[in-house]
């Protein structure tokens, strides 16, 4: 009758969590990830007596609500608060439950080699101190760390800092021991004293997490120092499954066997994918791949030399006074905004006629500009989607990339909605006075000659000018598919349109000033002018069509990871 009255608890209260918004981890996929511990560990082994169970950041138990009745008695569940370490007393009873800040509480066993100072007792009950001292003990780490990162700029940039969050005893001990930007993240730090805790023990992690500990640029001094252990099989599904999560991100639940070091660079880890019903539909290779590999990397980036007005967007000169970037490489044709390096940063890579005020970007010279296309074009074509958002994007395989793929990439980025160049005259930077040339103007003078112009000014500078621009003479000296013929066809019908129409259009607010005017410009203006909208949409559906001749050969090339291989 006990047993009965108690699942009928579990029952109501799991309603009463969902109602509320308090249950974190969906029920079915707790359940789900469990059958993995079991497939691991054997159905029956941690059964017999010298098998343990802790969640260290329970919170109210989600995850214990599927753990079978005759596995509670092994199982430790600590939280973080009081009222939640109540609330787990009276649903699991025949647990061990207790109040216990993982990140601070005993941190001075792990970080004196587990001596106690004299003195002082340690807060953990006595049989779980015990039960970890015990050779013969095997552990079972069943986990959905917390996630919260202190902003290292907050105060400066006026974002409200999470330092109080994260500035714990197992950070100081992480930074401490050099494992730098890693250690500001909780979910870091619960991974940092895992492995001290149970290092040379019998133990399995079964962990609910972010994929990006695996891949990101952040993480790899935790991946280098600490992290190397051995993945035996694991899921993942999508964020949109918890509670309340407005994200669209992949969520893993992977199975590492503490007790056998292997780099996780050197691992092949494929993911069973599930989808909103916890059904297998496919599997995913998450690649680990090292920085050094990382797309990002790959153009060669110049020393800056020179100052030049640091842009905020497209036309507006930055009013910000601290941590500015307004350096330029000898030879300044753009700016390209690439931060991260992974699917997750998607709308921060762009181009730029100066350089962006913010960190993340660099200046493209003729010594780099290849491959700087190439990586925008590579990184604004590749879509992001659940299920990639936190793929990493990687150097191609082979070196030597053909022609006709290079140029392609060139056609693409020239017109592509993240191509914000522009061209402005006389524009004001700290007390001096700047030319700003649209270096990215794809069409040679003597065809820009024939074009009918709207104003005189523009006319006449047309006539005088006597230089062409990088891009122009770029795309004249290189083979181009038909794709690209296409595209810079249509381009130059939007193009004479625009000069055709100058007068009629709001040119001052667009910053219109100069003959070799930005694509940003020409986006602009082509709103306010009816014969322009269709050629637009004509040199749109041509785009489209390059984009998805580039685009199938991004995974086969090694730029970007398979997508979900779908069940046969």
């Amino acid at each position: 009758m006990f047993a009965i009255r108690q699942k009928m608890d579990r029952l109501s209260e799991d309603y009463l969590r969902r109602f509320t918004g308090e249950f974190y981890t969906p029920i079915e996929f707790a359940d789900k990830a469990f059958d993995y511990i079991l497939r691991t560990v054997g159905r029956e082994k941690y059964k017999n007596g010298k098998w343990r169970i802790w969640d260290m950041a329970a919170g109210t138990g989600n995850l214990e609500f599927m753990l079978p009745s005759s596995a509670l008695q092994y199982c430790y569940i600590s939280t973080l608060l009081e009222d939640d370490a109540a609330y787990c007393k009276r649903i699991f009873p025949t647990a061990t439950v207790f109040q216990y800040d993982y990140l601070n509480d005993d941190a001075f066993l792990i970080d004196d080699i587990g001596k106690i100072p004299f003195g002082i007792t340690p807060k953990m009950p006595k049989r779980l101190y015990n039960d970890l001292r015990d050779p013969e003990i095997s552990w079972i780490i069943f986990i959905n760390p917390p996630f919260a990162t202190s902003n290292k700029n907050g105060n400066e940039l006026g974002k409200k800092s999470k330092d109080d969050v994260s500035m714990t005893f197992i950070r100081q001990i992480m930074t401490k021991n050099g494992l730098g930007e890693t250690s500001r993240e909780l979910f870091s730090q619960f991974l940092y004293r895992i492995s001290v805790e149970f290092n040379s023990k019998s133990a399995y992690l079964g962990l609910f997490s972010k994929l990006k500990y695996l891949n990101s640029n952040n993480d790899q001094k935790l991946r280098d120092k600490v992290f190397q252990y051995k993945f035996e099989r694991g899921l993942m599904f999508s964020s949109e499954n918890f509670h309340g999560n407005k994200g669209k991100f992949p969520v893993g639940f992977l199975v590492w066997n503490l007790g056998k070091c292997v780099p996780i660079g050197k691992q092949k880890i494929v993911l069973d994918v599930y989808n909103k019903y916890c059904e297998k539909i496919g599997t995913k290779e998450i690649l680990t791949t090292e920085r050094d590999s990382f797309l990002n990397r790959w153009p060669t980036r110049e020393k800056n030399t020179s100052v030049f007005p640091a842009l905020s967007s497209a036309i507006e000169v930055t009013k910000r006074t601290k941590d500015v970037r307004d350096r330029i490489a000898d030879g300044f044709l753009c700016s390209l905004m690439c931060c991260g390096n992974d699917m997750q940063h998607y709308n921060y890579v762009a181009i730029f006629s100066g350089p962006q005020a913010s960190a993340g970007s660099y200046s493209v010279t003729p010594n780099n500009f290849e491959r700087s296309m190439i990586l925008h074009a590579v990184r604004k074509l590749a879509k992001p989607s659940w299920d990639n958002d936190r793929d990493q994007f990687y150097q191609p395989f082979n070196e030597k990339i053909s022609a006709l793929f290079t140029s392609d990439c060139v056609v693409w980025s020239c017109f592509a909605p993240s191509n914000n160049t522009v061209s402005m005259k006389n524009v004001e930077y700290q007390g001096k006075v700047y030319q700003i040339e649209n270096k990215m103007f794809p069409f040679l003078l003597k065809r820009v000659k024939t074009w009918p112009c709207g104003l005189s000014d523009f006319k006449l500078q047309i006539q005088t000018a006597n230089e062409d621009r990088f891009m122009a003479l770029w795309l004249q000296n290189h083979e181009l598919s038909p794709e690209a013929e296409n595209v810079l066809e249509k381009a130059e019908c939007l193009y004479r349109c625009i000069f055709a129409n100058l007068g009629q259009i709001r040119w001052l607010d667009y910053k219109i000033g100069l003959w070799d005017i930005g694509w940003w410009q020409v986006k602009a203006a082509a709103k306010d002018i009816d014969e322009a909208k269709p050629l637009f949409i004509d040199l749109k559906y041509s785009m489209d069509a390059l984009g998805n001749k580039i685009l199938p050969l991004l995974p086969t090339m090694g730029f970007i990871p398979p997508s979900v291989q779908p069940l046969d």
